[in-house]
C-alpha cells in the first residue's frame, strides 16, 4: 500500500493552489452577496416613530374656570387636526390656578406651539399678559372670547369651528 504525500506538490505550487481556491472562496461569497444582498444606494432612513416634533402643533390653553366653549373648541381642534391626517397635532394645557399667566404661555411657546387657542377668563388674561411683554415670533394666538386681545385673533364662542380653526391654525412659521 502506498502512501500519498503532498511531498510531490512544490511550494510554489502550493501557493498558487491555495491562491487559487481562496480567490474561488471570496467569487462565491462576493456572488452570494451580490444576488442576496442590499443595495447600498437603496438603503432607506427608518420610518420616524412620530410626527409630533415635526408637525404643526395647536394647543389649548384653557382656565381652571369651567368656560363653557372648552368642550366646543376641543372638539373643533380634534377635528381640524383631523385624527393627525392633516400634519397637525393638537395638545390641551390647563392653566394651574397659581401660575404666573404670562410665564405658562411662555412655555407653551417653548413647547414649540404654533398656534395657542385659549378660552376661559384666566387663559385670555394669560395671553393677554404674554402679548404686553412682547409679541413671540412665529406664534398664532387665537383667543375665543367676547372681548378682543391686542395681538391675538378673536374668535366668538358661537363662531368656533372646525374649519374656523383650520384656517388660524395654518401651517407653522417657524424653521
Amino acid at each position: 500500500m502506498t502512501v500519498t504525500t503532498a511531498s510531490h506538490l512544490s511550494r510554489p505550487r502550493l501557493w498558487t493552489l491555495l491562491g487559487a481556491a481562496a480567490v474561488a472562496v471570496a467569487g462565491a461569497v462576493g456572488a452570494l452577496v451580490w444576488l442576496f444582498g442590499s443595495d447600498a444606494a437603496v438603503v432607506r432612513p427608518p420610518q420616524p416613530v412620530s410626527h409630533v416634533d415635526t408637525a404643526t402643533r395647536a394647543c389649548l390653553l384653557t382656565s381652571t374656570d369651567m368656560d363653557p366653549g372648552v368642550v366646543s373648541t376641543w372638539a373643533a381642534m380634534r377635528e381640524a387636526a383631523g385624527g393627525g391626517a392633516s400634519g397637525v397635532v393638537v395638545q390641551r394645557y390647563h392653566l394651574p390656578g397659581k401660575a404666573v399667566g404670562a410665564a405658562y404661555v411662555n412655555t407653551l411657546v417653548q413647547l414649540r406651539c404654533s398656534t395657542i387657542v385659549s378660552t376661559g377668563g384666566a387663559a385670555r388674561s394669560a395671553v393677554a399678559a404674554a402679548l404686553a411683554a412682547g409679541q413671540q415670533k412665529g406664534v398664532r394666538f387665537v383667543v375665543v372670547s367676547d372681548r378682543p386681545v391686542p395681538g391675538a385673533t378673536r374668535l366668538g364662542a358661537r363662531s368656533v369651528s372646525a374649519r374656523a380653526l383650520a384656517g388660524l391654525i395654518g401651517r407653522r412659521e417657524r424653521p
